[in-house]
């Protein structure tokens, strides 16, 4: 949880499968990375979204790092160092 995204919640994205009419298949990974940074750097509401503080964000984020971190799955992905 980023304190940006409703937990299990389909996101209402261009890229996304909320409006498949606006896909783009030339978008590549980092094109849709990029989106996704722009997104979370944002405060506008949108389907799929929450409204936090960013204290609210940060805790939430260092909740996640926890989490993440005791997940096998995440622990065995390679990062490059980031955890």
């Amino acid at each position: 949880m980023v304190g940006r995204f409703e937990t299990n919640f389909r996101l209402c994205l261009s890229m996304s499968d909320y409006h498949p009419n606006t896909w783009n298949p030339a978008w590549s990974v980092s094109t849709i990375l990029t989106g996704m940074l722009s997104f979370m750097l944002e405060d506008e509401p949108t389907t799929g979204s929450i409204v936090t503080t960013p204290a609210e964000k940060r805790l939430l984020a260092k909740k996640s790092r926890q989490w993440n971190s005791a997940n096998q799955t995440f622990r065995g992905a390679d990062l490059g160092g980031v955890c």
